[in-house]
């Protein structure tokens, strides 16, 4: 009876939370590095937009929970780190070893009429690229993936669900991120270049 209750539902419009306190910052050891940090409007401003077939308009904003989900991320994985322009400008600052450029590839979301379920999915696949001195040292994807189910939202609207479960894709991509980063190859030749010892 829910997913033919929901099978009516004619889009909706969300916004994935901005609140940085919505974003835990990982529980690590931070490695001993200092960052800067490239969120370009094309990312900060990302927005999924989709026509569903006897389903309406739908929208889920991204863009604009990116500066709080990266933010809190790195201040948890590195020392330091600091928002810069791009990747030249970082050249200009003092004390940054490395430029890390996200971007936003593709989202992806069903909802309960397609799949018959209770739940509403987001996918979204992140792109992550790595600059020293301006040269692109290696780049690698994110895959990230979030449900919600609408029984906890109540039915008197879709959007509640559809939002926890973008949310909870960001989420997911943070966690994915904090695990993987260190084991990327580009990535490891990087550090270890970064932490050696000085030569005498």
């Amino acid at each position: 009876a829910l997913v033919l209750h929901l099978s009516g539902c004619l889009g909706a419009q969300v916004s994935v939370p901005t609140d940085t306190t919505e974003f835990h910052i990982p529980l690590l050891e931070p490695l001993p590095l200092s960052v800067g940090l490239v969120l370009d409007e094309a990312l900060t401003g990302y927005v999924h937009e989709e026509t569903l077939p006897d389903n309406g308009d739908w929208r889920i904003d991204m863009g604009p929970a990116q500066p709080a989900m990266f933010n809190n991320l790195f201040s948890g994985m590195f020392v330091a780190h600091q928002q810069v322009a791009s990747t030249d400008s970082a050249d200009q600052i003092d004390g940054i070893q490395a430029v890390l450029q996200p971007s936003i590839e593709e989202v992806q979301f069903s909802i309960p009429s397609q799949t018959r379920t209770d739940y509403f999915e987001v996918w979204i696949r992140y792109q992550i690229k790595l600059y020293d001195d301006g040269q692109l040292l290696g780049e690698w994807p994110i895959a990230a993936y979030g449900k919600a189910n609408v029984q906890n939202y109540g039915l008197s609207s879709t959007s509640p669900a559809l939002q926890a479960a973008a949310f909870a894709a960001c989420r997911d991509a943070m966690a994915y991120f904090a695990v993987q980063f260190q084991r990327i190859p580009a990535v490891k030749d990087w550090i270890k270049t970064e932490t050696a010892a000085p030569k005498s």
